[in-house]
């Protein structure tokens, strides 16, 4: 149920990401919520599911928006499934872990997108463009990560059953 709500909450980040936030006075400082959204299903979740959540949200956008099908598809499911692992390389989740994996998947992820972009002659930016827009989305989203990492965390997060045995309720 959680994972149903999980990709609601990553479909409406990509409408209001490709509608409100491509508004000519909000768009230069615009968070990459997808991107932030896939880097919390791979810490809450796990590699596995950050992959297949980005690469689904990928392809979503690819269709509606994007002019190469299986770009932004690549470079999600590759965020989700980094951020997945570098996840299971340290001992707990945390703000400062969440803050510096959705800053890193932000520049990583515009990167991606531009580098296939440009092997295929179809980037209409420039280096310097791509490279002051990544550094400044990538800003945002960390500073949106602050703001919503609790509310995923206490939405989404699983939190493991205790079970108790009868032979040690004897003792």
């Amino acid at each position: 149920m959680k994972n149903i709500l999980f990709f609601i909450v990553l479909v409406v980040s990509l409408v209001l990401d490709a509608t409100v936030f491509r508004m000519p006075g909000i768009s230069a400082f615009a968070p990459n919520l997808v991107v932030l959204g896939i880097v919390m299903v791979a810490i809450l979740r796990g590699s596995r599911m950050g992959m297949i959540f980005g690469a689904l949200i990928g392809l979503m956008q690819d269709v509606s928006f994007g002019p190469f099908l299986g770009q932004t598809a690549f470079a999600y499911a590759l965020v989700g499934y980094l951020s997945g692992y570098f996840r299971s390389l340290v001992m707990r989740e945390s703000l400062l872990l969440a803050l510096l994996l959705s800053g890193v998947s932000a520049e990583v992820s515009t990167w991606i997108v531009y580098g296939v972009s440009r092997l295929f002659a179809a980037a209409p930016t420039s280096l310097h463009l791509i490279l002051r827009e990544s550094s400044r989305s990538a800003l945002m989203t960390m500073i949106a990560c602050v703001i919503l990492y609790r509310i995923y965390r206490l939405v989404f997060l699983v939190k493991p059953k205790v079970k108790y045995h009868s032979d040690s309720a004897g003792v």
